[in-house]
């Protein structure tokens, strides 16, 4: 989260609006949230943050899938169509189908926000499986990769744009497995796993409605590969896998 955005401010994110997304924001106390539906996905994960900010009393709304790109502010501000939003946003007057930019600035007559006491954001990685040369460990967030997992495949609560890659490029995993968030505009959900390929990192999307976005543990346990980059490809990672077999595939052939 920017350090220039404070209690006062609505919040226009790239992002997907789970919980585990708006954990980021709410901790910080916003004023209101507009982010990404990404597909929506298993058990509705892709908006579960809307009732979690309602409980808050902060306004919250989630553009459709097919509106905006996933991972860019700027288009879900620019392009994005409201889809889903919760009630205290209601309340302002917001309504589906309202253009994001129109949201955002009707929910700048909430209150300001206020920052949470409690901690919303799993920060916690958890390994799942490991071998002499490596280990697959789960991460809420990519942006939680860590010096010490170039070693490793990581399964994250992630979505696989390219904003989400950035720290990777850093770290250099052994691979990455992402959620691919309905994919979205411009096919912006899955945009990293091609940049990720010039790092000959191998990385794989899972499909959104067959794992819960922003739950790595749904990644692992739950979710079927859609999309494999080149680099996971030689290494015999394909779509309609289950995603701790391409984890595993990646983590001994890499």
């Amino acid at each position: 989260m920017d350090a220039r955005v404070t209690v006062r401010d609505v919040v226009v994110a790239g992002s997907f609006a789970g919980a585990s997304a708006f954990g980021f924001a709410l901790e910080r106390g916003v004023r209101g949230l507009v982010a990404h539906e990404a597909g929506v996905g298993r058990e509705g994960a892709g908006i579960s943050g809307l009732p979690l900010a309602d409980r808050l009393g902060i306004p919250a709304a989630a553009v459709l899938t097919e509106s905006a790109r996933l991972g860019d502010g700027k288009s879900v501000h620019d392009d994005g169509v409201v889809g889903h939003l919760n009630d205290t946003a209601r309340a302002l007057g917001v309504g589906a189908g309202a253009a994001a930019a129109s949201a955002a600035r009707a929910m700048l007559q909430a209150p300001p926000g206020v920052a949470s006491t409690q901690a919303l954001v799993d920060r916690q990685a958890r390994v799942v499986a490991e071998t002499p040369d490596g280990r697959v460990v789960l991460v809420s967030s990519m942006s939680f990769a860590a010096p010490e997992h170039r070693r490793d495949v990581l399964c994250a609560g992630s979505h696989g744009g390219r904003v989400n890659v950035q720290r990777l490029l850093e770290v250099r995993p052994r691979g990455a497995v992402f959620n691919d968030g309905g994919l979205a505009r411009d096919r912006a959900g899955i945009e990293g796993l091609r940049v990720l390929d010039t790092a000959g990192v191998a990385a794989a999307a899972v499909g959104a409605m067959s794992a819960r976005i922003g739950d790595p543990a749904s990644t692992w346990e739950d979710g079927v590969v859609s999309f494999v980059n080149e680099t996971a490809r030689r290494l015999g990672v394909a779509p309609g896998q289950r995603a701790r077999d391409a984890a595993l595939l990646i983590l001994l052939r890499a």
